[in-house]
């Protein structure tokens, strides 16, 4: 480079010099003939410069003089100019020469002794690639050689066009050369643009110009304090100085310089990649005619970043070619260089950068030609080479080695301690190789790399390898070719982890992806692998991977969520895109796999994964794994897992499963051999034992076929498996089970998780039952029942010799239904929604509502239709004996239009009846219709409440109500505590009269019955808060009454006994305390016992018709109407006996009545009775006192005074036995005999006692009645 700049520059400055030089000699030559004829030969010596030149002349103005011997000759205004372009080539304001005449003629030549020049311009052109400076005149037309040569402010323009602009850059020359002796001598002065300054002063023999030609010494200095110019010329942008010092010595044809270069250089802003540096260069140059060589001792270039030195840069030039040599470069540095000063070309700076690359080049030679620029040798020593992997760039570190390269052949030698290679297109990872020794001989095509021979061995910890290699690599992608590699890799041993690491990616992306999530730790042997074609990803398929080793391994995942396979010993091949494992054997979970084959490959656009294996081993372990595979729907995995089984499994195993381009959806075909299994399943607890058989798994289809023996309840069952012999309905089965076995209660009690009391199922009969599941889940269960006993109470019953059909059929997917049918008794029809919102309808017997399931209420059940009989205590017995085995109650319900034709209660038959009710959350809503009866009734379990109000009640249409139904026994649900009621009858109907109402309290415990609370009034009898009835139940059953009742006049209660033709009053009240043995429907008058008062008011006692029915006939014992008859003192009394008041006190002894008193007032008058009263034989035996005024009618009285007349005698007798009359008005009556015709008989007189008690209260009326006399006397 220095020499062509040194050549450029003289070949400028010696070519300029002789242009002038001969055409002086031109003029000269004429002036020396011509000289006293100059103005008239002017025209002439243009011609002759015109045709010399081939360019235009012109001259101003010519005068010539002789100095001693020698013409001199001075041209005035010298122009020449091209003739096309007419622009000028030379011109010099005046042009002195001074010949030499006597070398002339020695020489034949022109030789000029000197020549001045003043105010020259001379305009020159730099090439375009600035290789060279075009001068317009050739000097060959001209003598060249001068003494002495003087240009003075010379103006040189020289001349560059650049993107359509033509630059200049100024310079003024002053020139001196000139020769002493033997000895020429240069001083030259240029300045220009910039502050460019060029100075060179030397001296030697030849021509300093022409250093091939010269022998002695030069020094120069160039420098500029201000490149912009400069290089803007040069089509630049940097500014800053520059200083160039050199020393050049030069001999017999040879050139030696030494040279420093110190300056800096300052960068636009806009180029932020370098915006400044300093720079400093030293070294030497060695020139001759062949070659040239220029040794940079030292270069050192001070970035922002901080310092980089370059040592010992050798660049040799021949006259045809160039070389480089470099020691010691560390090409972190050389990299930073020339990232920051712009050298790489945009498309390279950003990889460059990224590759971060370190290392030494120990030694670089570099040879070529200067004709083509071609590079013809390469010889490079490195060591420790590092280049960050960044895709698609490869990486690499630890490379050590040398390359050679001679004309197109070359050869790369590898020597790594620790080799790392890396190449992100086909490999995730690095690759750890180690120590590597490797020898590749290769050509340089035009366009590629041809590897012809390459060996390489790599040694590492754990693993040992050798390859061959051969291969095309093309120069640039834009070629649209690939890379081509023949690689033949081999290893004795190595971990599984490294043979997957060797496996590249693009043998196929999802291949490659299994093998390396799938294949887990292990070791493989005889390792082998090709590759030939293609590197790149699209290359396939001018593409062949083939991998083939012997595999043992830890643990290999088909797939996510497939069972882990362990130990597994086998082959693994890849042959491009089809991966294959042959497993000779392997364990997964407990089973033993042989036999396998797993491939993953391509069918058309899917890439598949497929497995075939025969699996050997236990039930248990089987039934595990196959619960744990994710493809297996939960439901069916967690039934799995409640398994409890037993026994050996066979399986031959067959599974494709799409891994890209297709859902990835298994196909699996399993052939399954079981032998004396056994399995039991906790809900419904069922246990087969010696299950023996074999079926066909078809994923996703299910369980397609197979037959299973088994012993089930000890009796042999046969499972038919066959998917397409039934259908339930699903829209995808997935198994399917049919069988038929003999079930009794006990079955039906574990089966169906419930306490089937005892008696309730007798016997055993034949079930069909078909079970089917997939998308969702279907159970057919069909029966004749026969040789089954059903205990229920009608319609549902049957004994073992009838048949009665049974079906149900059972749904469960995204909601579940159940619908079974029973004889032609039972429709039942439940669904339960996705929701859980669940709803029922059952219709019994004969069916009278259209309603259907979509009408009923979520969360209801709804009982509709029609029956004959309905026992209410069979039933109460049989939920009863439901509940103590702990079974759950009834859920919500609703009935409506349901009826029953019979309705009994034990062997009570109430007769027809209807009802709508609904019971939700134990709360009962019960309307009740029937012949005798309609109510509404209200149940609230939780509070223990029972509301009855009957609207209605009838006992004119009352059944006779089977007493024993209500007795207390143990298995006797009447027996059980009731809730507490409230009881109210609106109307109460007997003998079609409206009674009236009643509302009570009732309270039932399993050892009584107690009413309270009464309120209301029957047939005009009005119950009052103290009445209380109560019933023990059980042994010594009693019933009890407290009453407190009220009676209006007769005309409005008792009406039903038509008691006002006994006895008439305007009010009474009855209390007491009464009971009887048994129940309430036991009451018998003669098994009563206990007290009762009787209060009447305003009233009479009237004649017993002969009519009178058995409780008139009762009251009429009590009626002293007629005994007072038969004592003959009816004429002091009101026909009917009327009284103002009448009061009675009795007690009851069971047959036997005690009348404590019953007695009735009549103004003055009092009767009294007491005594016994039998009620079996129907007789008294009594005493009547009747206590009256003193008058003489009396009868006694009259017997007593004899033949006294009347008036005196009554006189007499009163004043006489004054103290004893007022005794004398009561009279005691013997009464006894029959109560229908009793014997009246008089007693005694003066006595007012009765002789079985005296109460109170008679001797309280008694006593103002005595008063009341006194008072009126």
């Amino acid at each position: 480079m220095f020499e062509r700049a040194y050549r450029a520059l003289g070949s400028f400055i010696w070519r300029t010099a002789i242009a002038l030089l001969v055409l002086i000699a031109v003029v000269v030559s004429l002036a020396t003939a011509l000289v006293p004829l100059l103005p008239a030969v002017k025209t002439s010596l243009v011609a002759e410069i015109e045709s010399r030149t081939g360019f235009d002349a012109q001259v101003v103005g010519i005068t010539a003089e002789m100095e001693g011997f020698r013409p001199k000759l001075a041209l005035e205004d010298l122009n020449i100019r091209n003739r096309k372009t007419a622009t000028s080539v030379f011109s010099a304001g005046r042009l002195q020469i001074t010949l030499n005449p006597w070398r002339s003629l020695l020489q034949r030549q022109l030789i000029l002794a000197e020549m001045r020049a003043s105010d020259v311009a001379i305009p020159a052109r730099l090439t375009n690639e600035a290789t060279g400076i075009v001068v317009p005149i050739d000097p060959s037309v001209f003598a060249t050689e001068i003494e002495r040569l003087a240009l003075e402010t010379t103006r040189v323009s020289l001349l560059r066009e650049l993107s359509d602009t033509e630059r200049a850059l100024e310079l003024v020359v002053d020139l001196d050369l000139r020769r002493e002796g033997s000895v020429r001598k240069l001083q030259l002065l240029a300045t220009g643009d910039g502050g460019l300054t060029v100075s060179i002063i030397g001296a030697g023999v030849g021509n300093p110009l022409d250093l091939s030609r010269f022998a002695g010494s030069l020094r120069g200095r160039v420098s500029s304090d201000d490149m912009g110019s400069i290089s803007e010329f040069f089509g630049a942008d940097v500014s800053g100085t520059g200083d160039l010092l050199f020393w050049t010595d030069a001999s017999a044809g040879q050139a030696s310089t030494v040279f420093e270069v110190t300056g800096d250089a300052l960068f636009p802003a806009s180029d932020a990649r370098l915006p400044s540096m300093a720079f400093s260069v030293n070294g030497t140059a060695i020139l001759d005619s062949n070659e040239s060589w220029i040794n940079i001792a030292q270069a050192a270039v001070t970035l922002k970043q901080g310092p980089v030195q370059f040592n010992d840069i050798n660049v040799g030039l021949t006259t045809t070619g160039w070389e480089l040599l470099v020691n010691d470069l560390d090409l972190a540095s050389g990299a930073q260089l020339l990232l920051e000063a712009g050298l790489i070309p945009e498309s390279g700076r950003e990889p460059l950068a990224a590759a971060s690359i370190s290392g030494t080049i120990n030694a670089l030679s570099l040879g070529g030609s200067l004709f083509d620029e071609s590079i013809e040798r390469v010889a490079v020593d490195f060591d420790d080479i590092f280049v960050r992997e960044d895709a698609p760039f490869p990486g690499i570190s630890g490379l050590s080695g040398s390359l050679t390269l001679s004309g197109n052949a070359g050869q790369l030698q590898v020597n790594s301690s620790d080799l790392t290679l890396g190449i992100p297109t086909q490999f995730p990872d690095p690759m750890q190789l180690g120590e590597v020794n490797a020898v590749i001989d290769f050509n340089l095509t035009d366009d590629q790399v041809v590897i012809r021979n390459g060996r390489a061995a790599a040694r590492a910890d754990d693993f040992e390898a050798m390859a061959l290699l051969t291969g095309e690599i093309p120069f640039s992608q834009a070629s649209g070719r690939s890379p081509m590699l023949n690689v033949v890799l081999g290893s004795g041993r190595a971990p599984a982890s490294r043979a997957l690491a060797f496996t590249p990616m693009t043998i196929d992306p999802d291949a490659y992806r299994w093998m390396q999530t799938s294949l887990g730790t292990g070791e493989a042997t005889q390792i082998g692998f090709i590759l030939r074609g293609g590197v790149r990803k699209g290359d396939f398929p001018l593409r062949s991977i083939q991998l083939s080793a012997l595999a043992d391994l830890d643990a290999v995942t088909m797939m996510p969520g497939l069972p882990l396979a362990e130990s597994l010993i086998g082959h693994v091949g890849i042959d491009n895109g089809l991966v294959t494992f042959d497993v000779d054997s392997a364990l997964v979970g407990g089973l033993d796999i042989s036999e396998g084959l797993v491939q993953v490959g391509k069918r058309d656009t899917i890439r598949v994964l497929t497995a075939q294996a025969t699996i050997d081993g236990t039930l248990p372990v089987a039934v595990e794994q196959v619960a744990g595979i994710p493809y297996v729907p939960e439901r069916v995995a967690s039934e799995l897992r409640d398994l409890t089984v037993d026994g050996r499994v066979r399986g031959y195993f067959d599974l494709s499963i799409p891994i890209k381009g297709a859902s990835k959806i298994p196909t699996i075909s399993t052939r399954v051999e079981v032998s004396e299994a056994t399995v039991s399943v906790p809900t419904p607890p069922i246990t087969l034992e010696r299950v023996t058989g074999e079926f066909v798994y078809e994923y996703p289809r299910g369980i397609a076929d197979g037959s299973l023996a088994a012993r089930f309840e000890n009796q042999d069952i046969l499972l038919d498996l066959d998917l397409d012999a039934n259908d339930l309905g699903l829209s995808q089965k997935g198994f399917s089970i049919a069988t038929s076995a003999r079930l009794g209660g006990a079955d039906v009690n574990r089966l169906l998780g419930v306490t089937v009391p005892d008696g309730l199922l007798d016997g055993s009969s034949a079930f069909d039952i078909v079970f089917q599941a997939g998308r969702g889940v279907a159970l057919n269960v069909t029966s004749e029942l026969d040789g089954l006993a059903v205990g229920l109470p009608l319609p549902f019953n049957k004994s073992p010799e009838q048949s009665e059909s049974l079906e149900i059929d059972l749904r469960i997917s995204d909601a579940l239904s159940i619908d079974a049918t029973y004889s032609n008794n039972l429709s039942l029809s439940i669904a339960q929604d996705t929701e859980n919102a669940w709803r029922a309808l059952a219709s019994i017997g004969e069916v009278r509502s259209e309603l259907t399931l979509d009408g009923v209420d979520a969360g209801t059940a709804v009982i509709s239709g029609r029956i004959e009989e309905l026992d209410i205590s069979a039933w109460a017995d049989t939920q009863a004996r439901f509940r103590s085995g702990g079974n759950p109650g009834l859920p919500a319900i609703v009935w409506r239009d349901f009826s029953v034709d019979k309705l009994a209660l034990g062997e009570t038959d109430f007769g027809a009846f209807s009802s709508t009710g609904q019971y939700e959350g134990e709360l009962t809503s019960l309307g009740l219709a029937g012949d005798f009866i309609k109510a509404q009734i209200d149940f609230d379990r939780p509070e223990a409440q029972l509301n009855i109000q009957i609207e209605s009640l009838s006992l004119d249409s009352l059944p006779n109500i089977n007493v024993a139904t209500l007795d207390v026994e143990s298995d006797n649900p009447a027996a059980a505590a009731w809730p507490a009621m409230q009881i109210a009858v609106d109307s109460l109907m007997f003998k079609g009269q409206d009674l009236g109402s009643l509302s009570f309290n009732a309270s039932i415990s399993e050892s009584s019955v107690d009413l309270a609370q009464f309120a209301g009034s029957l047939d005009g009898v009005t119950f009052g808060s103290e009445s209380r009835f109560s019933w023990r139940r059980g042994d010594g059953s009693t019933t009890r009454a407290s009453l407190d009742l009220t009676l209006p006049s007769a005309a409005e209660a008792l009406t039903l006994l038509d008691a006002k033709s006994v006895v008439d009053f305007s009010s009474g009240r009855v209390v007491g305390d009464i009971e009887w043995p048994g129940a309430p429907p036991d009451f018998q008058a003669n098994k009563v016992a206990g007290d009762l008062e009787l209060q009447l008011t305003s009233g009479s006692f009237l004649p017993v018709p002969s009519q009178a029915t058995d409780p008139l006939r009762f009251i009429g014992v009590f009626n002293l109407a007629g005994l007072v008859q038969r004592a003959n003192v009816n004429q002091l009394f009101d026909p009917g006996l009327t009284f103002d008041r009448a009061s009675g006190d009795f007690s009851l002894g069971r047959g036997e009545v005690t009348i404590n008193e019953f007695a009735i007032r009549n103004g003055g008058g009092r009767l009294t009775l007491g005594g016994q009263y039998s009620m079996d034989s129907e007789n008294i035996d009594a005493e009547l006192v009747v206590t009256l005024p003193l008058v003489d009618n009396i009868p006694w009285v009259a017997a007593l005074a004899g033949g006294l007349p009347i008036a005196a005698g009554a006189y007499l007798a009163s004043k006489v036995f004054e103290d004893q009359m007022k005794s004398l008005s009561s009279g005691v009556y013997s009464v006894s005999g029959p109560v229908s015709s009793p014997e009246v008989k008089f007693v005694r007189v003066f006595d007012a006692k009765l002789s079985s008690s005296r109460d109170n209260g008679a001797a309280e009326d008694q006593s103002s009645a005595d008063a009341s006399e006194s008072k009126r006397k």
